[in-house]
């Protein structure tokens, strides 16, 4: 990107993807199978040690999906910074 002017981030975009499906499949089997304590064997299998291991998750996937929805809004020319550039090109153009 620093070399050619892009606004599309593919590795960065497959990077938070995976990073995304990651958190949401290690979610899923804290939940719904029995294989916490062989997942996260330096917990105690308690539910104080699930909800913080399910809220660390949960931040991860907000975090990615946030980031995620940023780089669309970059792709499509949505984003606040490209809308200032704009404007300022325009105030130095007139």
């Amino acid at each position: 990107m620093i070399s050619k002017h892009t606004n599309r981030a593919i590795y960065t975009k497959y990077c938070f993807v995976i990073l995304l499906t990651t958190n949401v499949l290690l979610t899923f089997l804290s939940l719904f199978s029995p294989i916490f304590s062989q997942l996260y064997p330096f917990l105690v299998n308690q539910v104080k040690s699930q909800m913080l291991i399910l809220s660390i998750l949960a931040v991860g996937i907000l975090l990615s999906s946030i980031i995620l929805y940023r780089l669309h809004q970059i792709q499509y020319n949505e984003d606040k910074h490209y809308q200032r550039i704009k404007k300022y090109e325009e105030v130095i153009h007139v």
